[in-house]
């Protein structure tokens, strides 16, 4: 009996402590656009359900697959990539543009190390939010929503484009096991966007 206490106290102490190595990691992820954000205020997350398989993308929408970055999301055009750098990380981006030459539509991907995967595989929904309200911190968000992306847990928020405060840009940062997705749009409607993440699926390698 004494030898299963041990062992359960263990494996207690193991999680905590591989859930405050990731908590202290998304401290140091480049997973921010640079803009000031607002909207909703914060509530309750949903618990996440399976993905869901069906897709309905606006006429004319491409589908575009990333196998290294493990998803898939419809574009209105053919995304292009970049990858930022700063003094606390980097974060690889497809996006599109408009007719201005100004992005519409992006999504960027911080990837989680190895060990970083196997330590966020054992994370209950309480953890996860955790995950997210530190990523929310870091981006000095106040007002943002729990909500599910594809059966995934994720925050939703609106700001304003650094470089254009009339622009408004709408996020999504979705969880999952292998990091963290963000799903943008700059300058577009509410339900133009809502079409935009329903296009959004993590492959199954995503979710082992």
């Amino acid at each position: 009996m004494e030898n299963q206490e041990t062992t359960r106290k263990k494996n207690r102490f193991d999680m905590k402590r591989s859930f405050r190595r990731i908590s202290a990691i998304i401290a140091t992820m480049a997973f921010t656009t640079g803009l000031a954000a607002c909207g909703s205020s914060q509530s309750t997350a949903p618990s996440a359900n399976k993905a869901t398989s069906s897709v309905t993308a606006p006429q004319g929408w491409k589908k575009f697959t990333s196998k290294d970055l493990g998803y898939s999301v419809y574009f209105p055009g053919v995304p292009e990539k970049d990858t930022y750098k700063d003094p606390t990380g980097a974060y690889a981006r497809y996006s599109t543009v408009n007719d201005k030459d100004h992005i519409n539509y992006a999504v960027s991907v911080t990837k989680f190390t190895r060990k970083q995967v196997e330590d966020s595989k054992g994370f209950n929904d309480a953890q996860k939010r955790k995950v997210l309200t530190n990523v929310a911190r870091l981006l000095q968000i106040d007002k943002y929503s729990f909500t599910t992306v594809d059966g995934h847990m994720a925050i939703s928020y609106t700001g304003h484009d650094s470089e254009d405060s009339s622009v408004i840009m709408r996020r999504e940062v979705v969880y999952s096991s292998t990091g963290l997705y963000g799903l943008e749009s700059f300058g577009t409607s509410s339900s133009e966007y809502k079409q935009f993440v329903g296009t959004f699926r993590l492959s199954e390698d995503t979710q082992k």
